[in-house]
């Protein structure tokens, strides 16, 4: 999966849906009941990261490997004004910076606000960053931000 648990060797590794990961975010793991280690963003909500306790006592060290050759699902959501050819141009920024893109929707409401919302494969931070910077030069789009659901 590109990440070693610091002391542990064959654990089965896991990305947390929750927050989905990729290399170059501080990461942190939580040892499950019955499925491996679960890997977090360090911010993520979700890891009960309270004082002493058993809860507390399943968080674990992680860290990405140095060659990761792998692609994460990012999910990302992009507002803007609606208008015509929006959502083209915006696919087309993300086909131009040589990013696949596995899942898209969109919608408006009556205020001409467009949202889109595109689940992107990412190799790691700085391919994530690069992508946003190209959408967010799209005329008409308002704000780009990656999804934590």
């Amino acid at each position: 999966h590109g990440v070693t648990v610091k002391g542990l060797d064959n654990l089965l590794v896991r990305f947390a849906r929750c927050c989905n990961p990729i290399p170059g975010d501080d990461i942190i793991g939580y040892i499950t009941r019955g499925r491996g280690v679960s890997v977090h963003r360090a911010d993520c909500q979700n890891i009960p990261l309270g004082e002493g306790g058993e809860e507390a006592g399943r968080v674990i060290e992680v860290e990405w490997e140095q060659s990761i050759e792998a692609n994460y699902s990012v999910d990302i959501e992009i507002t803007g004004h609606d208008r015509r050819g929006l959502l083209n141009e915006v696919l087309q920024a993300v086909s131009e910076s040589k990013t696949n893109i596995s899942a898209v929707s969109g919608r408006s409401d009556k205020n001409k606000l467009a949202m889109i919302h595109m689940t992107i494969l990412i190799r790691n931070l700085e391919h994530l960053q690069s992508v946003v910077e190209k959408i967010k030069r799209v005329k008409d789009v308002y704000s780009v931000h990656r999804i934590m659901q």
